[in-house]
């Protein structure tokens, strides 16, 4: 189903640039340069639906201190330094991300090894499996912050969420 969704997408994509270069070739009025735009709107939305379609699966605190990440990266700032510190990020690689991989079983030697060609590193001695009323299992790994996409298109990526944060206790400590 998702292979036939994908290959309807690139031939869509494919007839929509096609039809843009027909349309440029004719284009002698300002209708036809409003139809080429509507055109390369229209593909960007295709794009940005296929790309929704597996994003749910990223917790909104991972896709935050991703965009923190890459933010810095680009434009280093003490105060957003100081924000991702104070949120518990481990800052000595702002290239990687902690995450916990979620997924209904433990990975295969082909997950592994394509996990790996991603440039993830997995902790496989921190597997998890599912017990009792949490249905899945996971693992720690170590993602670089331009592969977050790539990695949660993978169909057996259930789910993916921060390894980095302040643990706090909920109650006041009075014993100290």
């Amino acid at each position: 189903m998702v292979n036939v969704m994908n290959n309807s997408i690139l031939i869509i994509q494919g007839v929509s640039h096609i039809a843009m270069a027909i349309m440029c070739w004719l284009a002698k009025s300002r209708r036809l340069l409003v139809l080429m735009a509507l055109s390369i709107i229209m593909t960007g939305a295709v794009a940005c639906a296929q790309k929704e379609d597996y994003m749910h699966k990223v917790s909104g605190v991972l896709l935050q201190q991703v965009d923190l990440r890459k933010e810095q990266m680009a434009s280093p700032s003490g105060e957003r330094l100081t924000q991702m510190k104070d949120m518990g990020l481990i800052l000595h690689d702002l290239n990687v991300q902690l995450v916990f991989i979620y997924v209904n079983g433990a990975f295969s030697l082909q997950e592994e090894k394509e996990l790996v060609d991603l440039g993830v590193k997995v902790h496989a001695d921190s597997w998890i499996p599912p017990v009792g009323s949490h249905p899945y299992g996971f693992y720690i790994a170590e993602m670089p912050v331009e592969k977050l996409e790539g990695l949660v298109a993978k169909d057996y990526i259930i789910k993916l969420d921060t390894a980095e944060r302040q643990s706090l206790p909920h109650c006041t400590v009075n014993n100290y």
